[in-house]
């Protein structure tokens, strides 16, 4: 499964669109908030459903503030990240763990970031519209059918 990371579009779809000869047919989007409001437009222009939570930004949205997933055993936790302690990455392994969640995605900061710890990973994708670190950002991430997870952070 091919499963595409974005965060913090905060209504610009442009890089979306770039986004669509770049990362070839994924299965599943998963978007940690601030564009709601494209959801529809994102699922439609790249083909595959969405999934995601409402961040600080989103106003008047039916989203939810967090959601949990099982993904081939896994538990994948998403949230926007505003309400989490996003400024210490080992605060945010220590939310992990002690919610036994084995992926934590987050968006927020508007900066890449992917953490692992014996096999536990705490990933931001960094924002697709409005990046804080240089170029626009997002997360490819790919599973084998049997719970392995291989994490690739990419930009435009």
């Amino acid at each position: 499964m091919r499963i595409l990371i974005i965060s913090d579009s905060h209504g610009r779809t442009g890089n979306i669109e770039m986004l669509r000869g770049k990362i070839g047919k994924i299965d599943l989007i998963l978007h940690c908030g601030d564009g709601t409001s494209e959801f529809d437009y994102i699922r439609s222009y790249l083909g595959a459903p969405i999934t995601g939570v409402c961040g600080n930004c989103d106003l008047f949205t039916q989203e939810r503030d967090a959601v949990n997933l099982n993904i081939e055993g896994k538990i994948i936790h998403i949230e926007h990240g505003h309400r989490l302690p996003y400024f210490s990455d080992t605060a945010m392994m220590d939310f992990a763990i002690d919610n036994g969640y084995d992926v934590v995605l987050y968006g927020h900061t508007h900066i890449q970031k992917l953490i692992e710890k014996d096999g536990r990973y705490v990933v931001n994708p960094g924002s697709i519209s409005r990046p804080r670190d240089g170029f626009a950002s997002y997360v490819i991430l790919e599973t084998d059918g049997h719970g392995n997870m291989k994490f690739t952070c990419e930009r435009l």
